[in-house]
């Protein structure tokens, strides 16, 4: 059995050979950098107006002749004299030898004249070219997400394609004869497929290629149908297959795939059975049957392992410091992850329990959006104590 700590090193450790292609910049939206990215232009390219107004060369006098005007793409750019000015639109290209820009609020215009309230500095309301980023500069980093910031910055850049890291393959299945699908009709002793759901629900908005390969019976039989396509996939997940009573059977089975296990139970609650496997193809995780359980190991392990597998460099868990707006229980011996709904209380997270902790409970993750993590030796903690949040959604 691994500690937690220990697990994690095991999965981070593990070397993987990332594929990676080159996309059009339309297509590379949730895809994940292989390259660094720099400049291929100074950004502005030109001098340009930052506001709507009149670029002039300065005089003496408080009255300037207006001479045409400029407008955002117009690449033809006045000589002006002193005393002359022309009308900039925001975004407009400014006259090389233009001292200011001054505001339209900030004149009054008559026929081809302006008579502004008072002369402006020298440079002011004028974007240099440059002044954001040099040509050749560094502005996107190998490994990065392009997400829905840094793929509009991305095509702000002017880029036409990017390489990116190929998807991976991930094959989903579960186990068990009780499973019914959402839309079915409630059967009682059964138990509908959350643990699919689960995953699907927070891959996507990983880039990965995603395919349930089914429900399958809890024998021997089944689940070497499955392991026989492995290869196929980059990483294999199930739920439910590798309880302690089938452990023997999956071991034989995954020795005939040449899989080596790698971690073999972690001491967590909840999801203490948590088995990784692995080949020169494919990795798998046989994960526990109870969602909460389920949803705890993927937290955890199976979501920076699958960053990790889509090149994202920083891959690992963000864990953060906060206090308990109620106490909490653990029994000691292990490291549990409460969960909890954690709120930001006078800019400080603050994580409430949210009642039942137990492994064979889920509802109440409706509304969780950490985990508190609670050390071996502790056992309780009281209201205001300082801990460990992982937050899992919307912090």
């Amino acid at each position: 059995m691994h500690k937690y700590e220990e697990a994690l090193k095991i999965l981070s450790d593990i070397s993987l050979n990332l594929r990676t292609e080159r996309l059009a910049v339309n297509d590379a939206f949730n895809r994940v950098l292989a390259e660094d990215l720099y400049t291929d232009f100074p950004f502005p390219d030109c001098k340009k107006s930052a506001v709507d107004g009149y670029a002039l060369v300065m005089w003496d006098k408080k009255e300037y002749t207006i001479k045409g005007e400029s407008v955002p793409g117009d690449l033809k750019s006045a000589e002006l004299h002193e005393g002359e000015c022309i009308f900039v639109m925001t975004g407009g290209i400014v006259p090389d030898n233009a001292d200011a820009v001054v505001r339209v609020e900030d004149v009054f215009e008559e026929n081809d004249h302006i008579l502004v309230n008072r002369q402006p500095e020298k440079g002011s309301n004028i974007n240099l070219a440059g002044e954001e980023f040099l040509q050749n500069a560094f502005f996107g980093g190998k490994g990065s997400l392009l997400d829905n910031l840094s793929y509009p910055a991305l095509c702000y850049s002017g880029k036409k394609d990017v390489n990116v890291y190929k998807k991976p393959k991930i094959g989903v299945f579960v186990t068990g004869d009780e499973i019914l699908e959402p839309g079915d009709d409630y059967k009682k002793g059964h138990v509908f497929n959350t643990n699919r759901y689960i995953l699907q629900s927070l891959l996507n908005y990983l880039p990965a290629d995603i395919e349930y390969v089914g429900c399958f019976d809890d024998n021997e039989e089944e689940i070497a149908k499955v392991l026989e396509k492995s290869n196929e996939y980059d990483i294999l997940v199930s739920s439910g297959g590798v309880s302690m009573g089938k452990y023997d059977f999956v071991k034989k089975i995954l020795h005939e795939y040449d899989y080596e296990i790698i971690i073999n139970k972690t001491a967590i609650k909840p999801g203490s059975p948590l088995m990784v496997a692995r080949n020169e193809d494919c990795t798998i995780f046989g994960m526990p049957g109870y969602p909460a359980a389920f949803a705890t190991n993927l937290f955890l392990y199976f979501l920076p392992f699958v960053r990790k597998s889509c090149g994202i460099k920083n891959f690992e868990n963000n864990v953060i410091k906060g206090k308990l707006g109620t106490s909490m229980r653990s029994r000691i011996n292990a490291l549990y992850f409460n969960r909890a709904v954690v709120k930001i209380e006078d800019g400080e997270p603050v994580a409430y329990d949210q009642g039942s902790q137990k492994t064979s409970h889920f509802l109440n993750f409706f509304n969780v959006n950490g985990l508190v993590m609670m050390d071996e030796n502790v056992g309780t903690l009281e209201k205001g104590s300082i801990v460990n949040i992982l937050p899992i959604r919307g912090l």
